[in-house]
């Protein structure tokens, strides 16, 4: 909750370590959009979180963490059906309505997302 990529995130704009702008959670395995956790808005030492340092949130506050479906090594890799789609989607999303507006949100991301994601 409270992510700083929240915005990336709705128009889907995929980021990455060393990019100031776009979503984590698509390529580098953020678990953020899944998690119920505070720390944006607590912040840690009061100054900072992960998302904050552009650092994929892992879901530490989870009741089932350490997340048992990742492989050896794919920590931070988003799992995907298909090598296309997430396989967990935000909590209370349906898959199908997900995916859905996912492809819409790919098609038309706004210019400031973009031209930001490019420095």
């Amino acid at each position: 909750t409270g992510c700083t990529h929240n915005r990336a995130f709705i128009e889907k704009v995929d980021g990455g370590f060393g990019k100031r702008a776009g979503c984590l959670f698509y390529e580098v395995g953020c678990r953020g959009p899944m998690t119920r956790a505070t720390c944006n808005r607590i912040l840690w030492n009061r100054h900072s979180s992960k998302t904050r340092a552009n650092h994929p949130c892992l879901g530490c506050t989870e009741p089932g963490f350490p997340h048992h479906d990742l492989e050896k090594g794919t920590i931070f890799k988003t799992p995907k059906f298909f090598g296309i789609w997430p396989k967990d989607v935000p909590t209370g999303e349906s898959r199908l309505t997900y995916y859905f507006k996912a492809g819409v949100g790919k098609l038309s991301p706004s210019p400031k997302i973009l031209r930001d994601s490019s420095k």
